[in-house]
């Protein structure tokens, strides 16, 4: 599937229980936000907790091609590949387990949220807009 709503869709599962990964570049790298499909992400929410002001913003597609090449466009999920900083939804963090992207548009993985925690070291935070 192209979108986490979709493939939610597929799966026939919550849209609340599968995660999105976007990738953020700040003036300090880059940020992974992971959130429920169902959420749309506020800049200013990610603001509050990374550096950077205005100079934040989704990564480009040359930025993802070039930095992320073992994931599909627009697949990557929130582990591999670089040690990027990870912030995870508050929403996402009180779900027993989330369905993600598994670097590919073709397949997805169940992990338990607190294993995903564990793995990313991320942050919990609200990141979604009211």
């Amino acid at each position: 599937t192209e979108t986490a709503a979709a493939e939610a869709e597929a799966l026939g599962v919550d849209p609340r229980d599968v995660a999105k990964t976007l990738v953020l570049s700040t003036p300090g790298g880059y940020v992974r936000v992971v959130l429920p499909a169902s959420e749309r992400v506020d800049l200013h929410k990610v603001r509050d907790h990374v550096e950077g002001g205005k100079r934040i913003h989704l990564a480009s597609e040359e930025d993802l091609k070039r930095d992320y090449p073992d994931f599909e466009l627009g697949a990557v999920p929130p582990f591999g590949g670089s040690s990027d900083r990870v912030l995870l939804d508050s929403r996402l963090a009180e779900r027993e387990s989330v369905v993600l992207e598994a670097g590919s548009h073709e397949q997805s993985a169940r992990i338990r949220t607190a294993d995903l925690l564990k793995l990313t070291r991320a942050e919990v935070v609200d990141l979604a807009q009211d």
